[in-house]
């Protein structure tokens, strides 16, 4: 069976016209299923990921996105990627009364996810219309 994937702008409105209505929902998935009711009642062979859902609400810029996290045992020394939106990670140093400069974390540069050098595993997403 084919399907088709809805332009970003698309899913965007309706993100935007879902949380207009609401102010907020409290879990990716519930957003999701409003969001995919939205698109079949378009198009029936519509099909998107909870993934690239949560970063084209990102990217309107009209949204606040909370993070909850889990805290993991396992430590990390380098991270490249967010585990949120796929965007590029940095650094996050501070420096020793020797002045040398150490690594305490990263952060995302295109969304609020960071961690320290535990690693923080988001296990649900808040959005809230900011407007």
């Amino acid at each position: 069976m084919s399907y088709e994937i809805p332009r970003e702008d698309e899913v965007a409105d309706i993100i935007l016209k879902i949380l207009k209505r609401r102010g907020s929902i409290e879990s990716q998935n519930e957003l999701h299923r409003e969001v995919m009711k939205h698109l079949k009642r378009r198009n029936k062979s519509y099909k998107l990921t909870p993934r690239r859902m949560r970063i084209i609400a990102l990217r309107t810029g009209k949204i606040r996105m909370e993070i909850r996290y889990k805290l993991m045992e396992r430590e990390i020394e380098e991270i490249n990627v967010c585990p949120v939106c796929g965007g590029k990670m940095v650094k996050i140093e501070n420096a020793t009364l020797e002045g040398k400069k150490v690594t305490i974390g990263f952060k995302c540069t295109s969304c609020p996810y960071w961690t320290g050098k535990k690693l923080r595993m988001p296990v649900r997403y808040i959005f809230r219309y900011k407007g």
